[in-house]
């Protein structure tokens, strides 16, 4: 399992924890998280798995200790894609890396999100009106047969769009547990009813083939035939057009379908479709990823997939009020199920009682010797825990360094130092002490602070490291004090080497003199 990195509000990493609970999804209906974690994160804090689309921003922090905010996904969401001043649409074209950084700019997260080369082209967008990012882009790429991929890496959000993927050949049948209710014959011609009166209300007409691609060109006739009307009577020509096309492609998918993925080594995106069939009925069902479910709970991570599907619900026919709503139609078949009054009463005969007695029984057979199971397991863990926590009872550091522990992990931190504490050195200091490798220290002039040497004569240093001056004359001779007597042979006045005033006394060959004064 990836460790959990956190930051700062100003986005400086300041922890790796492998120890959290985690409950984050992203997709079609939900872009959140949920995160329990020590040191618990600051408001405007990211967390991320390093590598992966897992990761969002802390926007609540809660007093049981867990924080919440959007996924990256969500922050996408939480943007809205405005037109310009004095336009209807906000419409893009070329390269999907080009219209990602420029709408992330757009939307104020150019600082965070970044897009990565793509091979996908757009080719004439038209985003709807004042739809929110997150929605407006995996539509865009939807309808060019891509799909957008998040994924946090060098400290930026990377978005990447790329081709969907199709996984369906490659899986087991059997890992692809579903029903199903097919219509096989939705509506294949919708006649879209926008603004105007009478003969003067604008009309369009859309069809669909066999297959469901939709076109303007009526290839289905007669009994094959399924007319239906989509009132959209605030819509002018060309949003007409756009409208009655989209309603009729969503038509092509009605029916009721459930699917679940029990492969968990499969790695797919939101937007990748996967294929399964039911080899009793000869069923082939195609759906969507429409969403993903991370979980991390006692150190073990859990990815589940939610497919899009055709939910059984009769789409609204009307462009200015689209609704929900179960819509389903239920049957009574008279005998275990009965209607009276719009009422559903259920009777549960002998035959079924034995069969879910036995059901019941080979399932309570099941859950006992998991239940077995799970004891060992728990009881590991309790082991494992106690001879964990034998093994660091206590944690010390001595000064400048500091240690705490979150459940089995051990941080160690250390301050810079500063004048009056101990700590590590800074990469300024560091690079100080670098430079003094190759220092020379150079002479002292009258200008210069520099080094100095003694003279050996007037000045000395001992071995104690003494400096000593020593007196001389004008001449740099030493000092004689008044009352010495000098000896010469060439009977020059030593005034001149000695200074002070001489005078000549008398001598046998060589020539003395006295200093006077």
């Amino acid at each position: 399992m990836a460790d959990l990195i956190i930051t700062d509000s100003a986005r400086k990493p300041i922890a790796s924890l492998d120890d959290y609970e985690l409950d984050l999804a992203y997709g079609s209906d939900e872009n959140d998280f949920k995160l329990t974690c020590l040191p618990q994160p600051a408001a405007g804090s990211l967390i991320m798995m390093d590598g992966t689309e897992y990761g969002g921003m802390v926007t609540v922090r809660n007093t049981d200790g867990s924080v919440e905010g959007p996924t990256w996904h969500g922050m996408l969401a939480r943007r809205i894609l405005q037109p310009d001043a004095g336009k209807d649409y906000l419409t893009v074209s070329g390269n999907a890396a080009t219209i990602l950084n420029t709408l992330f700019k757009r939307i104020g997260l150019d600082s965070l999100f970044t897009a990565d080369a793509s091979t996908v082209t757009i080719g004439g967008w038209q985003f709807d009106r004042y739809t929110d990012a997150y929605t407006g882009v995996t539509k865009m790429l939807t309808a060019n047969n891509a799909k957008l991929r998040l994924t946090w890496l060098d400290g930026h959000v990377h978005a990447i769009a790329k081709p969907v993927d199709h996984y369906g050949d490659t899986i087991d049948s059997d890992l692809l547990v579903f029903q199903a209710s097919l219509d096989s014959q939705p509506v294949n011609h919708l006649i879209g009813l926008g603004q105007g009166d009478l003969h003067e209300r604008v009309v369009v007409h859309w069809y669909a083939d066999s297959n469901g691609k939709v076109s303007q060109s009526k290839t289905l006739t007669g009994l094959a035939e399924y007319t239906a009307l989509y009132d959209y009577s605030n819509a002018q020509a060309d949003e007409l057009n756009e409208k009655t096309k989209e309603k009729l492609e969503e038509l092509q998918t009605q029916g009721g379908v459930s699917v679940t993925l029990n492969d968990r080594s499969l790695s797919m995106d939101v937007g990748d479709t996967v294929t399964g069939r039911d080899n009793r009925l000869g069923i082939t069902i195609t759906v969507p990823i429409s969403k993903k479910i991370v979980k991390v709970n006692n150190g073990i991570m859990s990815v589940d997939y939610e497919c899009g599907t055709a939910d059984g619900v009769t789409t609204s026919l009307s462009g200015t009020a689209e609704s929900g709503g179960s819509g389903a139609t239920y049957y009574a078949d008279g005998t275990t199920i009965t209607m009276k009054n719009n009422t559903f009463s259920a009777v549960v005969t002998p035959s079924r009682v034995d069969g879910v007695e036995k059901a019941a029984t080979d399932a309570y057979t099941l859950a006992s010797g998991f239940s077995s199971e799970i004891g060992k397991a728990q009881q590991t863990a309790t082991e494992a825990n106690a001879i964990a926590a034998a093994n660091v009872a206590a944690i010390t550091a001595a000064l400048p360094l500091s240690a705490s522990r979150n459940g089995q992990a051990v941080h160690l931190t250390a301050a810079e130092a500063t004048v009056n504490g101990s700590g590590l050195m800074s990469a300024a200091d560091k690079k100080k002490l670098d430079g003094l490798e190759n220092y020379t220290l150079p002479a002292a002039t009258n200008g210069t602070i520099g080094g100095v040497k003694p003279d050996g004569s007037t000045i000395t240093v001992n071995d104690d490291g003494v400096i000593t001056a020593h007196a001389t004359s004008a001449g740099g001779g030493p000092m004689m004090p008044i009352g010495y007597v000098v000896m010469n042979t060439t009977g020059a006045n030593p005034a001149s080497d000695f200074g002070g005033t001489w005078e000549q006394r008398p001598s046998l060959g060589a020539y003395v003199w006295e200093r006077t004064k």
